[in-house]
Formats: structure tokens, sequence, C-alpha cells
């Protein structure tokens, strides 16, 4: 996979309230690893008896004004955790017509969860800390997977032909056709125009 930074990814960081007593600009945010944002899987396959949602439940941590992942690709079904990791509240809400949630402020220590049970983008946020945001990309079938360091693996998928999409918040879905014979393994480059990434503000 090759990546071709063409887009902006300076994001604001724009503070809705204050925190009571000293310190009340957020905190330093990481650099962002765009590549870390794509999901790449297969379309249009049909889930079967043994593709269930994962009976652990998946998580998003909220940690330092930031969801962590950013972007959680999940089957349909799963159910997804959001952790308080930081030293105050938090409001984690979708209005997304996928799925619209509103789980209410709580505190560092503790953890309210979705359901995610239809396919789709789901954008989160919180109602108190107006820059932070997330993607749950809720997908048909478990044949995803998340590049890591410019490589990714989509292991037992059955032969066929399928539609390859790699998929980012920021650009037009990619696709391609690909055919997976029954003793081999078939690999696909694609060329994704990522966002560079983010620089930490000093």
């Amino acid at each position: 996979m090759q990546l071709d930074p063409t887009l902006a990814a300076k994001k604001p960081r724009i503070r809705m309230y204050g925190d009571y007593g000293p310190g009340s600009q957020p905190p330093r945010p990481p650099a962002i690893n765009e590549v870390a944002n794509v999901v790449v899987y297969l379309d249009s396959l049909p889930l079967t008896g043994s593709d269930t949602a994962p009976a652990k439940p998946l998580r998003i941590e909220q940690k330092d004004e930031t969801f962590v992942p950013h972007v959680l690709p999940v089957l349909r079904g799963s159910i997804v955790e959001f952790p308080n990791g930081d030293p105050l509240f938090h409001n984690v809400f979708s209005l997304s017509s996928v799925k619209t949630f509103d789980l209410g402020r709580y505190p560092k220590g503790t953890s309210k969860s979705v359901h995610f049970d239809r396919s789709g983008v789901v954008q989160v946020f919180c109602h108190i800390h107006a820059d932070m945001s997330a993607i749950v990309l809720v997908l048909d079938n478990p044949w995803f997977a998340v590049p890591v360091d410019g490589r990714y693996v989509i292991p037992n998928v059955p032969p066929g032909e399928y539609r390859l999409v790699a998929w980012h918040e920021r650009i037009k879905p990619l696709t391609q056709r690909v055919k997976v014979s029954e003793d081999g393994t078939t690999v696909v480059d694609l060329i994704i125009p990522l966002p560079p990434p983010e620089e930490p503000r000093p």
C-alpha cells in the first residue's frame, strides 16, 4: 500500500467549556497516524452462522481529551465500550442515522457502552469537548483490516470474486475487484491519498 499525502490534516483544537482550576487548556494532542484511520474491507458478503460479533466488548477510550482509536471498524452486532480515562467528565453521543445515542455525563474510571446493530458510519462526539470526535464503522462481515506500516492482511476469505474497499473518513472510498483463489494468497496494492501526519502543537 502506498500513501499519497495530498489532503490537509490540521484540525483546530476548540474548547467549548473550561475546566475548574488550573490547566484549563486542552492537553497536547498526539501526532495522528492516518494509516491507522484506514479500513480495508470486502463488500457485499453476507453473514454466515459462524460470523458472530465478539463476546467481549470492543473499546474506544477517552484519553487526554481524545477518542482512542479515532476509527474503529466493528462487525454488525458488536458492543463498544467508551471508558473515561480523563480526570474530568465526558458526554459521548452520536446523531448519526445508523445509530443515535447520548450516554450522558460520566467521570473518570467509569464506562458506558453502545450496541451497534446496523451497518454504516457512526460519527461520535463529546458534548463537553467540541474538538473530540471518533468514528465507528459498522460492517456486515468480518473480512476487514486496519493497515499497519502500510500493510494489511484479511485472513480466511472464502474463494470467490469480491469488491475490495479502502475507506478513510476524508476521501471517497477506493474500490477494486479482486479474485481469491482456493489455494493461494491474493496481493492487492492500493494507492490511497491520505492526509500527512498532523504535527503536535508546541
